[in-house]
């Protein structure tokens, strides 16, 4: 029964490390699709408030939106850039 314990101890180890870096990218790729909506959301909330203070409508939304887009899309970009980089060795186009 010991042996058995052993085993399947190993195939749980083994199981988890290969699947816990794969959990990883997931949680990692979620979390910057999060960042990417809070950013065009809050751009848009400052861009409102701009808005508000100024009587400045639509123009600071418009502009506030287009800040939060970018920030977005900067984020996205060292993402899959770090992602790239640290995948290159594992990944080349030969296999």
């Amino acid at each position: 029964m010991k042996k058995e314990e052993h085993n399947l101890e190993k195939k749980l180890k083994s199981w988890s490390s290969r699947h816990g870096k794969e959990y990883q990218t997931y949680i990692k790729t979620s979390a910057v699709g999060l960042e990417f909506g809070l950013a065009i959301a809050i751009g848009a909330l400052l861009g409102y408030l701009v808005d508000k203070y100024f009587h400045f409508s639509p123009y600071g939304l418009i502009i506030g939106v287009i800040f939060g887009a970018a920030a977005g899309i900067k984020r996205l970009y060292t993402f899959a850039k770090s992602y790239v980089d640290k995948n290159k060795d594992h990944h080349g186009p030969n296999q």
